[in-house]
């Protein structure tokens, strides 16, 4: 029997808070469609989203947010698209409502969404997943599990693929869907060089589903409705939201959008790296808080994470000669030694690193091959430690 997307939203409810209530007498098998740790619009968007289609042929299925409920203050785009297509987002489960280890049983089967191997610090997940729909490169890892992982610019690509063909779908899930490939995608422009000809079919075919608001109801720059005409509106109001952050400190700039892996040097030490990514161009933060309070929090993030290496990737329009021009900056920082990393980095053909700062420890880089994300990076840097040998 089809599960209709307003059900199965209303039966989160009852199952987060079983969940919450850490009980050990859950009903049967529970599934957890868990996104990355990143939390972004696509991860969170994918979660729910997968976690329906599962819903059609499994009774309890509980998507997670991978951060704090409290840090959705963080992430205003989200919490705006959520409260429109879900309406009550208390129904939804973060990373800190729920005790994974707890979870972690004979009866628990994940599924990772928008990652395809589980965050370091959430190994022990490992051996309990049982799928997998991403759009990263490929760490090799949970190999036993179905994998769907495809090079597209949003996972939600993947998951909409996913329902079109369960023949399920709603205009709240459809607007759900759409705004994450808008976003990903930069609007399906192709000077981003992100969408692919799968986000731009699922553009076409969701877009038609929408029930889009008539032309005069445009929202306006105040209200921020997400009741608009089409998608470069949504795209527009969404793309608005996510880039307002100059009022974050330097430290909540850090930890809005950061992910953390583990990696093994050619000497088998292993070496924790972590990547906060900020739309915010270096330039313009330089000038609002000065390097030096850049450098103190990186350094607290450092040693609040426990990290061997941090990077920072800034991206964002600067004027150059009265002219905006969008660009990607990178800082790399560590309390130890790492200018052999660094001497490496600066010969990695897709970052293009041209030399933009430095202050103590910490180098700062222009990227001018501004079209690797940290899709592109992190497997990059994974591959210069790897190479390490001493």
């Amino acid at each position: 029997m089809t599960v209709a997307f307003k059900t199965f939203i209303r039966a989160l409810a009852a199952n987060s808070a079983l969940l919450r209530a850490n009980n050990t007498a859950i009903p049967g098998r529970l599934t957890l469609v868990l996104g990355n740790e990143s939390a972004d619009l696509d991860s969170m968007v994918s979660s729910i989203s997968l976690a329906y289609a599962l819903s059609q042929s499994t009774n309890l299925v509980v998507p997670v947010i991978n951060t704090n409920r409290q840090d959705m203050v963080l992430r205003p785009e989200c919490d705006l698209l959520l409260r429109h297509t879900l309406s009550d987002i208390s129904a939804l489960t973060f990373i800190d409502d729920i005790d994974l280890a707890h979870l972690a049983n004979e009866s628990l089967d994940v599924w990772l969404v928008d990652h395809n191997a589980p965050a370091s610090r959430q190994a022990f997940l490992e051996p309990f997943v049982r799928g997998i729909v991403d759009h990263h490169i490929d760490e090799g890892k949970c190999l036993g599990a179905q994998r769907q992982i495809e090079v597209v610019a949003s996972c939600a690509t993947l998951v909409a693929q996913r329902l079109w063909g369960l023949g399920v779908m709603d205009p709240d899930l459809a607007k759900l869907l759409i705004a994450p490939i808008l976003v990903d995608s930069s609007n399906l422009n192709p000077a981003a060089c992100r969408a692919t000809p799968a986000d731009i079919a699922s553009v076409q075919w969701l877009s038609t589903l929408v029930d889009w608001a008539p032309e005069q109801s445009l929202a306006s720059d105040d209200d921020m409705s997400l009741d608009v005409s089409g998608p470069d509106a949504l795209y527009s109001v969404l793309d608005s939201l996510k880039g307002k952050v100059s009022h974050l400190s330097s430290y909540d700039l850090l930890r809005k959008d950061y992910k953390q892996w583990q990696v093994t040097d050619g000497t088998g030490k292993l070496w924790t790296v972590g990547i906060s990514s900020i739309s915010f161009p270096l330039k313009k933060w330089i000038k609002r808080d000065g390097l030096s309070d850049i450098e103190q929090a990186v350094r607290h993030w450092i040693d609040k994470q426990q990290l061997d290496l941090a990077l920072v990737m800034t991206h964002g329009k600067t004027k150059e000669d009265g002219v905006k021009v969008y660009g990607r900056q990178l800082i790399v920082a560590s309390e130890r030694d790492v200018g052999k990393v660094v001497d490496k980095l600066r010969n990695v053909d897709i970052l293009g690193l041209q030399p933009f700062d430095k202050t103590g420890g910490v180098w700062m880089f222009t990227q001018s091959r501004s079209e690797s994300s940290r899709k592109q990076v992190f497997p990059a840097v994974k591959d210069v430690i790897e190479q390490l040998d001493y």
